[in-house]
């Protein structure tokens, strides 16, 4: 059995051209097209997006292309208008016709697919199919037809593939009506985000072209001054020309006729006078495809139109070029020419011939298709079809398809016999479309909803649509009102807590974490939530304790989750998310990461965290600060094409800040730079939000610590600074008060790094105070910033014997900063006066060894052996930390003279070959100099063999040096088996290695 379709299946519909279709011209358009499908089989793949009015050509050009291209395996999928509310349908049909055997494998491409799973997951395993495809067939071509009508999560989940496609032999071709304002930001997204892009344009044919097409749909070559009045009045619009050459009788379309010849004055028009020429039974015949609006048998058609001879009806209409028949398939399959003909078919039915075909339609189709039959058939109001409905909709919405519910709904409003049922199910309807966070179909219709009668949901209702549109005094001015009558009213559970989640959203975004602790408590308390509904408000009342009480407490409220992650159910997900921020913010790192992988793993096989986005991108901030940098960079670039693939920038602030981690840390200038910038917008359009202000903030800071710019990192943190006191005034100490608690430990020691190099020391010392008497995690990672920047501290104000001990305590594995700590405090006074001559010194120091947010132990007594020894004994250190370390600590050594030059040039390399390791240029280019300033030069080999592979090929060598297959490492970083492959061959080729064994030794190694 073939694993999929190719161009010339009959059972393929959409691929092949239809019958007695006629092709002329677009030569300019398929010499391109070709071009690109050339690119994806030389293994880079290519996007093209045909676009042009409808009825001008554009699904024949694709068919053009896919029966040119009998090497591609083609995925064939058409967007339908009375599909757009069915998540997933889009991606269903591109996966229908695979073989069984194959899908099997990737049970997210499942019928139910779009149920749970989130977008970039469904896209992941959409991924993994290509790959395997590719392995078995060769290239493949996915062609969505009518790109326009296609479902937001299909659309969200065809964002990330194209995103994903790297080194692979997939085309991808989008057909879509230009005019259409539905998907013309997403399209924008997609092809800025692709080199290997074109936009294509269809517009109406040439007079050549009209000439041939006329030539091939008449039995006599057409007169050439009916072809230049044809062409003058369609502007070589097929579909025009195709309605005019059925509708005119042959007998005028000689030469001398053509001044008489009668043009329509629209395609509506021709196509009405042309059915006014067809025998009864074809009329009635192109009636029922219009109403079914679907290739079916054509048998059914005639069941629903009533006609004892289908086949002597069929006839006249397929010479009228309006019906397209199948004869070779099983079931004798006919449909409808074009959309734009069915719609003039349809607008031609009279009210109650329309009724009744759709009545007879409800018969015919499946159970899903049979409701909006149903319901067209419905003359008046219909209390019971309406109740039937309601039910309906609440049994997607039990399923999770809350776009089907909110539809089911809306349907039954409209049918309902009573006005309280009608509101009521209106105003249910628009609040399950805005649960689906793309509430376009609700927030048009705001105007019926504020018709309907003062209620609680409706208050509710109107409350979550200002907070979309930004209001958000008046959302939560109506929200609180809602959410606290609905808390009284035992019958009102679910508006309670609707209101409630938007009213949270509102609270944390305005840093009310008092607030928002009542509110979620208030809302568990209702009782009788489902385990999903729980574990997101207990993740909202965690968050909201963060930010009135800070992260340890926070802690508290998630300590029923299994001790470890890999223990916790799939409905524990929000909360395992939440534990894992907390554990992060208060400097547990091993906990952070178990936590935050642990929920992006799950959310990858389709568990669907509501903050997988949010998880993925601080599991690269965790990684980045525990020294794995490569995998941080992995992670980063992950969440950056599941932010670029939605439809809306909350939480993407936190993907920018991933990135911007690392690319700060390698000297990416240009990278790290776009992405602040990217930062900068999100943050001025979301009106400067507490979360994202942070991001903000500490990306600036990271990167002008790169640079080692003091003053550029104290103006990226002022934001983060309250300098006001409680009487209006500007305080003094202001320095030591923070706005916001996340991150709140790497907040602080950039912000001391800051007024160190910019010789602030006094407000230096009051802030290192205030670090250290955080409630964090001082026996992690924690311990290690406070003996560094007691050491920075003490070099500052002169006081280098005390900046040694600071150091040394570090680097031979001491207890803490302790004594010496409280020394170099005490000192601060009498160290005024020395505090500017030795300014210099410290802000070499703080750019060369600040670091924010992590140190290491180790074990290293003093000499050169000793720094070789702690070289190896703190392997599982954070690596860049204790670089800046070492080289804060060699710097120190030739400064005060009180080493011989040998040591301090241990301690130099040792944290030279950290930051080659890491690529961390910066960094690396001033320990170089320092180097040099001994008359020393760099180590010849810098980072290992594996310096020579990029950032893709080493998130790809260490996956596989860790025993994952191919197939593993594709799933585990959302690309193609393929692209593993490509990465692969080129690792083998730079570091001259043939095995998987070769490359694991020199990853350990």
């Amino acid at each position: 059995m073939s694993p999929a379709i190719h161009p010339t299946d009959p059972e393929a519909p959409g691929l092949a051209p239809t019958p007695g279709e006629v092709f002329v011209g677009r030569a300019a358009e398929s010499e391109r097209l070709l071009a690109g499908a050339g690119e994806a089989r030389a293994g880079r793949a290519w996007l093209a997006v045909i676009e042009g009015e409808a009825g001008i050509g554009k699904s024949a050009l694709a068919r053009r292309l896919t029966s040119s291209l009998p090497d591609f395996t083609v995925l064939w999928a058409t967007g339908d208008v009375s599909e757009t509310e069915l998540p997933g349908g889009v991606v269903g049909q591109l996966t229908r016709r695979v073989d069984r055997a194959l899908a099997d494998r990737f049970p997210l491409l499942g019928p139910d697919a779009a149920t749970g799973a989130s977008p970039h997951a469904v896209g992941g395993q959409l991924l993994l199919l290509l790959g395997a495809l590719q392995e078995s067939t060769g290239p493949v071509a996915l062609v969505v037809d009518d790109f326009h009508w296609a479902d937001p999560f299909s659309v969200q989940v065809l964002g990330f593939v194209l995103r994903r496609l790297w080194a692979d032999r997939v085309l991808t071709v989008l057909v879509t009506r230009s005019e259409e304002e539905r998907t013309t930001e997403s399209l924008h997204r997609l092809v800025r985000s692709t080199d290997r892009a074109a936009r294509i344009e269809v517009g109406g044919l040439a007079e050549d072209d009209v000439a041939r097409l006329a030539d091939s749909l008449l039995d006599t070559p057409a007169a050439p001054g009916l072809v230049e009045r044809l062409y003058s009045y369609t502007k070589g619009h097929p579909l025009y020309v195709r309605t005019v050459l059925a509708e005119v009788p042959i007998q005028t379309l000689g030469a001398e006729a053509a001044a008489r010849w009668p043009v329509p004055r629209s395609l509506r028009v021709g196509i009405s006078d042309l059915m006014e020429r067809l025998p009864a039974e074809s009329v009635a015949l192109l009636e029922a495809l219009a109403v079914l609006d679907a290739r079916l048998p054509l048998a059914t058609v005639a069941q629903v139109g009533a006609l004892p001879d289908p086949a002597r009806a069929l006839k006249p209409a397929l010479a009228a070029g309006l019906a397209q028949w199948w004869p070779a398939e099983a079931e004798s399959t006919v449909a409808l020419v074009h959309a734009l003909q069915r719609d003039a078919v349809y607008e031609a039915i009279g009210p109650e011939r329309r009724r009744t075909l759709h009545a007879a339609a409800a018969g015919v189709v499946g159970t899903a298709a049979s409701w909006a039959h149903r319901v067209a058939a419905a003359g008046a109001a219909d209390a019971g079809l309406a109740a039937e409905l309601e039910q309906s909709g609440g049994a997607e919405a039990v399923l999770g398809r809350i776009a089907l519910a909110a539809t089911g709904l809306l349907e039954a409003s409209a049918l309902s016999d009573r006005s309280e049922d009608r509101e009521r199910r209106l105003l249910t309807a628009c609040a399950q479309s805005l649960l689906t966070m793309q509430p376009a179909t609700a927030m048009r219709l705001r105007p019926q909803v504020e018709d309907c009668a003062p209620s609680t949901l409706r208050g509710c209702v109107l409350g979550v649509m200002d907070l979309l549109e930004g209001r958000f005094a008046d959302a939560e001015a109506r929200l609180s009102e809602s959410w606290q009558a609905a808390l009284a009213d035992p019958e009102s559970g679910w508006v309670a807590v609707l209101a409630g989640t938007f009213l949270a959203v509102i609270t944390i975004r305005q840093c009310r974490g008092a607030r928002t602790v009542d509110i979620a408590t208030r809302t568990l308390a209702i009782g009788d939530l489902d385990p999903a509904t729980t574990d997101f408000t207990r993740a909202v009342l965690a968050t909201g304790r963060m930010w009135d009480k800070g992260p340890r407490a926070a802690l508290e409220d998630v300590a029923h989750l299994p001790r470890l992650a890999a223990d916790s159910a799939n409905h524990q997900l929000e909360t395992l998310a939440t534990r894992g921020v907390m554990s992060l913010f208060v400097g547990d790192l091993p906990a952070a990461r178990a936590d935050l992988a642990t929920v992006a793993r799950r959310d990858q096989q389709g568990a669907g965290s509501k903050l997988s986005h949010l998880s993925l991108s601080l599991w690269s901030v965790t990684e980045y600060l525990s020294g794995d940098w490569n995998a941080a960079e992995s992670a980063a670039d992950r969440a950056l094409a599941i932010a670029a693939s939605q439809d809306h920038v909350l939480g993407d602030a936190a993907a920018g800040f991933a990135a911007v981690c690392v690319q700060a840390g390698r000297g990416l200038w240009d990278a790290a730079e776009a992405q602040l910038t990217a930062l900068t917008e999100i943050t001025r359009m979301l009106g400067d939000p507490p979360a994202e202000a942070v991001y903000l903030a500490l990306a600036g800071a990271l990167l002008a610590q790169a640079r080692a710019d003091h003053a550029a990192m104290l103006v990226a943190l002022e934001p983060m600074v309250d300098r006001h006191a409680e009487d209006g005034g500007i305080d003094p100490d202001a320095a030591l008060r923070l706005r916001y608690q996340p991150f709140r430990l790497w907040q602080r020691s950039l912000l001391v790094e800051a007024l160190i190099g910019t010789g602030q020391v006094e407000a230096a010392t009051r802030s290192l105070r205030e670090l250290e008497e955080e409630d964090c995690d001082h026996g992690g990672y924690s311990r290690l910033v406070e003996a560094r920047l007691n050491g920075l501290l003490a070099e500052a104000q002169g006081r280098p014997e005390e900046a040694l001990a600071a150091y040394r305590e570090v680097l031979d594995g001491g207890a803490g900063a302790g004594s010496g700590a409280a020394g170099i405090r005490a000192g601060a006074g009498a160290a005024g006066s020395n505090a500017a001559g030795s300014q210099s010194g410290a802000g070499s120091g703080a750019g060369a060894a600040s670091a924010g947010a992590a140190g290491s132990r180790s074990e290293a007594g003093s000499g050169a052996a000793a720094g070789i020894r702690a070289r190896a004994g703190a392997a599982e250190d954070p690596v860049f930390f204790r670089a800046l370390l070492e080289h804060g600590y060699g710097r120190l050594l030739v400064a005060t003279g009180s080493k011989a030059r040998r040591e301090a040039s241990a301690w130099f390399r040792s944290a030279h070959d950290r930051f080659a390791a890491l690529r961390a240029a910066p960094f690396l280019e001033r320990c170089e100099a320092d180097l040099a300033a001994i008359g020393l030069s760099a180590p010849a080999q810098t980072g290992g063999p594996l310096h020579a592979l990029t950032e893709r090929e080493l998130s790809v060598a260490y996956l596989i040096a860790d025993g994952r297959t191919n197939q593993q490492a594709a799933a585990e970083l959302y690309v193609t088996p393929k692209t593993v492959e490509y990465h692969l061959s080129n690792i083998y080729s730079k570091l001259g290695i043939t095995s998987r064994r070769h490359l694991t030794a020199l990853v350990r190694a």
